[in-house]
């Protein structure tokens, strides 16, 4: 009886491995059109645990992601703009508007790169991603992902969680090597909007702007 079991248990491996792919792709599908949404959660800033609160514009079809944060009070103000090849982060209160190649970029203050909350096909090419199971939210089934991060990712290891009946993202925890929890975020307020690629690349005029 051992083998017949030990080969259904390696064919549910396979299946469960193979299920990752389709699972984004159906996030995928579901997310082309432009959205907005609620980040919310807790982060471990420089002086301990803080509360993060942001707001995400996407329009996926352009490969465009805007990140507005609210808080911390040390993050207050600032925002992120996501494009196909660059991260431009805007510090309010130096009034400087930092560009990086996207594969280094950082948010100043968070820790880890934030390509993951908009470009989930982006985030699987930095984290190896596997499915372990299924877990209730307050918002309905979701699937669980579980991976490790490359090296250079600002964390070690993520969660994911994607709700079955409406295929998104609706939380995100980063542990480091050590396995503590640096951000437990929930995606909250999602909605379909309507969007232009210059309402998500505004930025104050008088922005010093920064290469790097």
């Amino acid at each position: 009886m051992e083998k017949p079991w030990g080969i259904l248990l390696l064919a549910l491996g396979l299946a469960l491995a193979q299920s990752v792919s389709e699972i984004l792709d159906r996030v995928e599908r579901n997310l082309q059109d432009p959205w907005q949404a609620v980040v919310q959660g807790q982060i471990q800033g420089p002086g301990g645990q803080e509360e993060l609160k942001a707001r995400v514009l996407a329009i996926p079809k352009e490969n465009l992601f805007r990140i507005e944060f609210q808080k911390p009070g040390s993050l207050e103000g600032n925002f992120t703009v996501i494009t196909e090849k660059e991260v431009w982060n805007y510090l309010y209160l130096t009034n400087q508007l930092i560009v990086s190649p996207k594969e280094k970029a950082q948010v100043q203050g968070l820790g880890f790169s934030p390509q993951g909350l908009g470009d989930l096909k982006g985030l699987s090419e930095r984290v190896s991603l596997r499915l372990v199971g299924e877990e209730r939210l307050p918002e309905g089934a979701a699937w669980k992902l579980v991976g490790r991060a490359q090296e250079g990712q600002g964390f070690a290891t993520l969660e994911l969680y994607i709700l079955k009946n409406d295929p998104r993202p609706v939380r995100f925890v980063f542990r480091d090597e050590a396995g503590k929890v640096m951000a437990d975020l929930r995606v909250v307020e999602f909605k379909k909007a309507s969007l232009r690629p210059q309402d998500l690349k505004r930025y104050p005029k008088d922005a010093q702007v920064v290469r790097r």
